[in-house]
């Protein structure tokens, strides 16, 4: 019984020395707020092993002992990793790591699933930029040919190391301030519930196209994934409950490295 309990309180310490640094190595950019490092170091410590899906985190209160930040800090995090279906919050039942739910079906509506076991891939990490680009093409004509659009691009990976790249684009007026904001208050989020809370976005009626395509050179260079390899292109418009539009996004993934559930 003693060297059971002793091995808990190690294990603890574990858990939270590897919180703690990881929460060092992000708040030394100087560029995070509190929240979204804290965000950051759970995703990594979810990535790199220290939790395993169904694993219990640690309470909220230890969570912010450990990360020297308020409780609100903690639970706003949590809240941002719910709502991405990365971790599980139920009363009395603590927080625990999802342990089959996949990011992608909370933010896209779709599942990226393994071909050989049929188990859901989750995104492990995320690159992003905000910037405005001239209007062109499918986006452009969607979102009413305005001469620039915000974008946001995104380079994904998700377990097993599949690759994938996504890119959303908006009319600048709908998000003013958004290029200023530091792309990392965007990384590891789901970008829906954003939106609606900092630009009272909400969107009322949604249509996605998937079609096979070949990707060209510049954007399999762009995103690191195979060109001249067959992709499923998948196309996402969203409109306001007065049927202007909102959003158009377009995701990349390779056919070969999954399987797509709707």
């Amino acid at each position: 019984m003693a060297s059971e309990t002793a091995r808990a309180v190690q294990e603890k310490h574990d858990v939270s020395a590897a919180l703690a640094r990881a929460m060092r190595r992000i708040v030394k950019s100087g560029r995070q707020t509190k929240r979204s490092a804290v965000r950051l170091a759970i995703v990594e410590a979810i990535g790199d092993g220290t939790f395993a899906p169904g694993d219990y985190l640690p309470p909220e209160t230890g969570l912010a002992e450990t990360f020297d930040v308020s409780l609100g800090t903690v639970q706003a995090a949590l809240e941002q990793l719910k709502q991405m279906g990365m971790i599980v919050r139920r009363r009395g039942d603590g927080t625990r790591v999802a342990a089959a739910e996949p990011l992608s079906r909370n933010v896209w509506h779709f599942r990226f699933l393994d071909k050989r076991t049929g188990a859901p891939l989750l995104k492990l990490k995320e690159s992003i930029s905000v910037d405005t680009v001239a209007a062109a093409g499918e986006a452009a004509a969607f979102l009413g040919d305005p001469p620039d659009v915000v974008r946001i691009r995104r380079h994904l990976v998700m377990s097993g190391g599949m690759k994938v790249g996504a890119e959303m684009f908006l009319r600048p007026e709908l998000v003013p301030g958004l290029t200023r904001l530091d792309p990392g208050e965007l990384t590891m989020i789901n970008i829906r519930p954003y939106l609606a809370e900092r630009y009272g976005i909400v969107p009322a009626e949604a249509s996605n196209l998937v079609r096979v395509s070949v990707l060209d050179a510049e954007n399999a260079l762009i995103f690191g994934l195979p060109a001249g390899k067959p992709v499923f292109e998948i196309l996402a418009r969203t409109r306001a409950a007065d049927s202007s539009p909102i959003y158009f996004q377009r995701i990349f993934v390779p056919v070969d490295a999954c399987d797509l559930s709707f």
